[in-house]
C-alpha cells in the first residue's frame, strides 16, 4: 500500500500593470462597409416605377425632414 503525500502548490503571483507586456503599435482595423439598409433585398422584387417611388420617397426625407427632425 502507498501512501500519497500532499505537496504545496505554487501559488501565482498577481497580475499587475507592470508585469502585462507592452502594447505594440496600435493595429487599424479594416473600414467597416456600409450599411445596407435593403437586409432582405426587396429592391431585387421591385419594377422600375416602384423603385422610382422609392428615390423619391428618399430624397424628400434627406431634404426635408432630415434638416427639422432632431426638433421633434
Amino acid at each position: 500500500m502507498t501512501t500519497m503525500t500532499a505537496t504545496p502548490t505554487a501559488q501565482a503571483a498577481p497580475v499587475t500593470p507592470a508585469a502585462r507586456p507592452a502594447k505594440t503599435a496600435p493595429q487599424h482595423s479594416k473600414a467597416l462597409p456600409a450599411p445596407n439598409s435593403d437586409f432582405y433585398q426587396l429592391a431585387d422584387v421591385l419594377t422600375a416605377e416602384e423603385k422610382e417611388i422609392v428615390k423619391k420617397v428618399r430624397t424628400y426625407m434627406e431634404t426635408k425632414v432630415q434638416p427639422i427632425i432632431n426638433k421633434y
